[in-house]
């Protein structure tokens, strides 16, 4: 499923309801380039983390920063060795977008390079995830989800898959809102983010923007290319998603 593929000389709009096409299911190896295209919209719901939660699973969190998915994604992953030593979890950071690409990504031994994420590992200590958590619980990211809120790809927002004590919680800001202001784990995050790719700050969408996403491509500017597509969400996840 290639999102370039969503949008011929003549608008095809794809509706998906309830759960996602198993075909479109993330199973892993997020790294891959061709993953992201294919699996998007089951990574962006935490399908895996969803899948596999448990009380014997450990923790596992998945938060998405949306700054235009043409332009800059970031995915930090953490994952408790439930061990309860020193080191109590790893996270992952990564980017994606059009905003990493310095000239050495170029490469003639991987010429897929240009397409992967550029990715960190950090380990967390005990105190630095209790920072976190005490982060995402005053970001009401453990709370019931706003329902029916429509996430456009071209918009500033973050998406959250939990799995703690084997409960799974599914969450998601959007870009201005008073909601969005108020989440405290983004400034954690990005101060634990070692991938050492720059920030793209929120920016408004002008209202209208997702109606004109879906003008044949022949009858756009430039500007207004790209990969565009809506997610709404349900009572805890993504309860369907429109690709034009």
């Amino acid at each position: 499923m290639v999102f370039g593929a969503l949008r011929p000389v003549a608008m095809t709009l794809i509706v998906f309801a309830g759960a996602l096409s198993a075909a479109c299911t993330y199973r892993g190896d997020i790294d891959d380039p061709t993953t992201i295209k294919a699996t998007w919209f089951s990574y962006l719901n935490g399908d895996d983390i969803r899948a596999r939660c448990s009380e014997s699973s450990g923790l596992r969190y998945r938060l998405i920063y949306n700054a235009d998915y043409d332009e800059q994604l970031r995915s930090y992953e953490v994952i408790g060795d439930g061990a309860g030593g020193i080191e109590a979890a790893t996270l992952i950071s990564r980017v994606h977008g059009l905003g990493r690409l310095p000239g050495n990504r170029l490469s003639l031994s991987d010429p897929l390079a240009w397409a992967r994420w550029t990715k960190s590992v950090t380990p967390l200590s005990a105190e630095q995830l209790d920072l976190l958590n005490a982060a995402l619980e005053q970001s009401e990211a453990f709370g019931p989800a706003p329902k029916g809120l429509q996430l456009f790809s071209k918009e500033t927002y973050w998406v959250s898959s939990l799995c703690r004590d084997g409960v799974f919680s599914f969450n998601a800001w959007r870009f201005p809102s008073g909601r969005y202001e108020a989440i405290s784990f983004d400034e954690l995050l990005f101060a634990l983010d070692d991938t050492g790719i720059g920030i793209r700050e929120p920016a408004a969408v002008p209202v209208g923007a997702s109606a004109r996403a879906s003008v044949p491509r022949r009858q756009q500017s430039v500007d207004e290319r790209g990969n565009f597509f809506n997610v709404k969400v349900g009572k805890n996840g993504l309860e369907d998603y429109l690709a034009f």
